[in-house]
């Protein structure tokens, strides 16, 4: 078998083949050295690549302006003020499905015809109320955002979700009495709309909230790269031009070029122009910073209010036969752990230590003990509206609720103080890029024919 029969082209491969003097390999490399020298040595060539760097540049600045316009917006009034109240109605809307979560969930212990099942109904009512209220106003908030409309759709889905579950626990459940079994399966039903509330729901809406605070912190973050960013690249191609008018001048000794010196008048009014619509950054960032340093204490305040309607549900859940997946020691203790009876926590100020104190205290004294003492109805009792554990918890939620609301009021009025989004930012930039891009060509363009 000879060697064209292995291979029909036996030439070397020039890929392979070695690169001691002479072979293949070392001649191609030397003849793409000469072919770039062509394309580099002929002055011509030279110019051309130096307006293609110096156009580069002005599409670079425009295009760092154009991010850095939409930067300014998210970080000027509008933008920051709608995601404040976007944050409040979700911070809103999980309360008042916790609420609702209470409201539910104590009506299986209330007696079927009592004042206290007639007021649990109208509390579940008015916690639902508020929340179809509150997907109506964040609706008109999201400013075209497909992101921001598809998470308050996707409460509002879950939400129809959930009330169909607990209408059909109430209907099981309404004569306890005369069909047991009935009652039996509607608190199936009943544990199962208040596992998917905590799964599902309650996650969906405290998801809307996290989205809205990074929204606010990042606005921050992003002006300050958008600023640094903007003026870095305008600097850049500034130094860039007046290099390549000394670098045509000398080589062509002549004058300076007219289209350069466009350019050149185009990027400094870009400059300028970047300089005013930035003038308001400083005042901005304080806002964001002051904002930011709120929202964090914002946040720990939320975080007890949610971990203590949780507490609140569970312990409806255990005294009305719902929730069989802990021991009474353990949920007693699940029970201190989510209304932080020792509150050393961050967030709990003087008055709040005092009222839930009152509140664990009345939960060992009314709840725990009267349980363990066989006395059940007086547990139920106390854990229902008008009850002392229920009346303590009232006073407890009250006062955490205000502190909430104070501290939400601050953050808006800080964000309200935050100066307006720059206008026509990008545009104007854009057109002072082309107009500086045109004069480069045009320069080039006359010295290479000049040359030539």
């Amino acid at each position: 078998m000879t060697l064209t029969e292995l291979d029909p082209d036996p030439r070397p491969d020039l890929a392979l083949a070695p690169t001691g003097p002479g072979r293949p390999g070392r001649r191609l490399r030397g003849v793409r050295r000469r072919r770039l020298r062509r394309l580099l040595v002929p002055t011509p060539n030279r110019f051309i690549l130096v307006g293609i760097m110096l156009v580069l540049l002005f599409a670079l600045t425009a295009g760092v302006a154009g991010l850095a316009a939409r930067a300014a917006v998210d970080a000027g009034e509008v933008m920051v003020t709608s995601a404040a109240q976007m944050s409040g109605n979700a911070q809103a809307m999980h309360r008042w499905l916790a609420e609702a979560d209470a409201a539910a969930t104590g009506r299986f212990l209330a007696p079927p015809d009592s004042g206290q099942r007639v007021q649990l109904n109208r509390n579940y009512e008015d916690a639902l109320g508020e929340v179809r209220r509150l997907l109506g106003e964040s609706a008109g908030l999201t400013g075209g955002d497909p992101a921001r409309a598809t998470g308050l759709a996707r409460v509002a889905n879950q939400l129809s979700i959930y009330t169909e579950l607990v209408r059909r626990a109430q209907e099981l459940g309404a004569e306890p009495a005369d069909e047991p079994f009935d009652a039996l399966l509607g608190s199936a039903y009943l544990r199962e709309a208040s596992g998917y509330l905590r799964g599902v729901l309650l996650p969906a809406a405290q998801q809307l909230w996290e989205d809205e605070t990074a929204r606010l912190s990042e606005a921050r973050r992003d002006g300050q790269f958008a600023l640094f960013g903007s003026i870095g690249t305008t600097l850049l191609t500034l130094v860039a031009l007046w290099w390549g008018q000394r670098y045509l001048r000398r080589r062509t000794k002549r004058r300076v070029s007219p289209g350069l010196a466009l350019a050149t008048a185009a990027m400094l009014a870009t400059t300028g122009w970047l300089v005013v619509s930035w003038r308001h950054w400083p005042q901005a960032e304080e806002r964001l910073t002051v904002a930011g340093r709120k929202l964090d204490q914002h946040r720990d305040l939320i975080e007890i209010q949610r971990d203590a309607l949780r507490a609140r549900a569970d312990v409806h859940l255990r005294l009305g036969g719902n929730s069989n997946q802990f021991g009474m020691v353990a949920l007693n203790e699940r029970f201190k752990r989510d209304a932080h009876c020792d509150s050393t926590v961050a967030g709990f100020t003087d008055q709040m230590r005092i009222l839930v104190g009152v509140w664990c205290s009345g939960h060992e004294r009314y709840i725990v003990e009267n349980e363990r003492l066989g006395a059940h109805p007086a547990a139920v009792a106390a854990a229902l509206p008008g009850g002392e554990v229920a009346t303590a918890f009232t006073h407890y939620d009250n006062e955490l609720t205000k502190e909430i609301d104070r501290v939400d009021r601050e953050i808006y009025q800080e964000l309200t103080n935050t100066p307006p989004a720059p206008t026509s930012l990008g545009v104007v930039t854009l057109l002072l890029c082309l107009i500086g891009a045109a004069g480069v060509a045009v320069g080039i363009g006359v010295r290479v024919r000049e040359y030539r």
